[in-house]
């Protein structure tokens, strides 16, 4: 680490899942693993050079985005913190191109970008790039290294952005005060006692076991697993209101709903009728000052071994998983090895997929006053599990499934989605119904769904 102590501001130790990304990006190839890309159309009129700007002024207000990490040549893997890193940010013109070429140029860029690693030892893990489509039209793309970020913390990010863009546009100066690092979370998160939650964690997963993938096939050679292809699915408004609906009438969330009608399909495919499925959660404790305003990696892995008994009403049993939720959420502050391998004797994670649903905005909308506005066009992302669903909330509810070839292909894919959409929509329809008869009216038997 070449850098003079100027440069320098903090220093600390990783957390327990940055370690987990950390240890997934050294065994994939590529080095590609957890690194994600988003793109947004802004449209109106838009400054390219005030954009710039802003985000310079987000960086200097969030420290992740000016953090490095190191991990080799050394005992132990830590993150530093550094004052004045250059900001990646280009701006390209297409717009004296065709709308086909314009589009195509954008989509190269897109695949070029999202198979650029980045150098985790030299700061910032983000890129940022602007391509002018037309004088009322935008694209710009975010590339980020899951290591310093979280959707809550995207969301966090745009609104900043718009706060700078907004004063700078008035002729302002931009609010530039230093917001929290993650160091106070670390130093937290070390210090807990976590002996309780640990014993609880054990309960629950003690008769977890890994069920197959629905249409998952099992590659020839073992090596590690990347997860670079991803398929997008999209709700209808009407279908997403049905959704929405049927969620508030059952007393739970669209969350809830989603994650147990995932939890039903895994069930078909195991003898016990049980599902063992991974979620995440925000880990952001009201015990660490400001913790509402940090930009960084702030996630617990939520992994729950769910009973599916067919001879159980739905709508019984979704409260019952909404129980577990909130009762998981509590304990949920441990290391990642607890839900990692939480079967005895067991030396694989017990996990092939792995849910995330996006509570908060991830910078779509905003509450800029500037004379455009901003909405998500595109999103990539490279996870390590061999199958992985990030659900985007919205009018529209969006379905981006992340998977590896090895695993899946295209066409399996758009059978799987089907699948979801199919159960997900007789799940929330028919919650008066036993789980056994749900199962049969979304054909949900194993013939069908292996």
């Amino acid at each position: 680490m070449s850098a003079s102590q100027k440069e320098l501001q903090e220093i600390f130790s990783l957390t327990p899942v940055q370690r987990f990304m950390l240890d997934c990006s050294e065994h994939t190839p590529s080095g590609l693993a957890f690194q994600q890309q988003y793109s947004y159309y802004l449209e109106g009129k838009v400054d390219p050079e005030l954009c710039r700007k802003a985000w310079e002024v987000v960086i200097t207000r969030h420290p992740a985005m000016r953090t490095s990490i190191h991990h080799k040549d050394t005992s132990q893997a830590f993150q530093v913190v550094h004052a004045e890193p250059t900001m990646f940010f280009e701006l390209r013109d297409v717009s004296l191109l065709d709308e086909d070429e314009r589009n195509g140029r954008v989509l190269t860029f897109l695949s070029e970008d999202a198979r650029t690693p980045f150098d985790i030892s030299r700061p910032p893990l983000m890129r940022l790039c602007l391509h002018k489509m037309r004088d009322d039209l935008f694209v710009l793309t975010l590339t980020l290294s899951h290591l310093i970020f979280d959707g809550w913390s995207l969301g966090v990010a745009f609104r900043h952005f718009a706060q700078a863009y907004d004063e700078l546009a008035q002729g302002f100066a931009p609010d530039v005060t230093p917001l929290p690092s993650m160091r106070d979370y670390v130093s937290w998160f070390k210090k807990r006692d976590q002996s309780e939650d640990l014993a609880w964690w054990r309960e629950k997963l003690a008769t977890a076991q890994m069920q197959p993938l629905p249409f998952m096939r099992l590659p020839e050679e073992s090596r590690p697993v990347e997860a670079d292809q991803i398929y997008h699915m999209v709700f209808s408004e009407e279908e997403t209101a049905s959704l929405d609906a049927a969620a508030r009438k059952l007393g739970v969330t669209l969350n809830v709903l989603y994650q147990g009608a995932w939890a039903l399909i895994l069930s078909r495919l195991s003898p016990q009728r049980r599902a063992l499925m991974l979620t995440v959660a925000a880990s952001r404790p009201v015990e660490v000052s400001g913790i509402e305003q940090v930009f960084g990696l702030l996630i617990d892995g939520v992994p729950y071994n769910v009973d599916c008994a067919g001879n159980q009403t739905a709508s019984t049993w979704l409260e019952g998983l909404r129980g577990l939720q909130l009762e998981s959420l509590e304990h949920r502050h441990v290391p990642v090895d607890t839900w990692l391998r939480p079967c005895q004797n067991s030396d694989m994670i017990p996990y092939n997929s792995y849910l995330i649903f996006e509570n908060m905005a991830t910078g779509e909308g905003g509450d800029t006053k500037a004379d455009f506005s901003i909405r998500a066009a595109y999103m990539n992302s490279n996870l390590s599990f061999p199958l992985s669903m990030m659900v985007f909330p919205g009018p529209a509810l969006r379905v981006a499934f992340i998977y590896c070839k090895d695993f899946f292909t295209h066409e399996t894919i758009i059978k799987f989605s089907e699948l979801i959409r199919r159960t997900l929509i007789t799940l929330a329809e028919n919650s008066g119904e036993t789980l056994d008869r749900i199962s049969e009216l979304a054909d949900l038997n194993e013939e069908t769904i292996r």
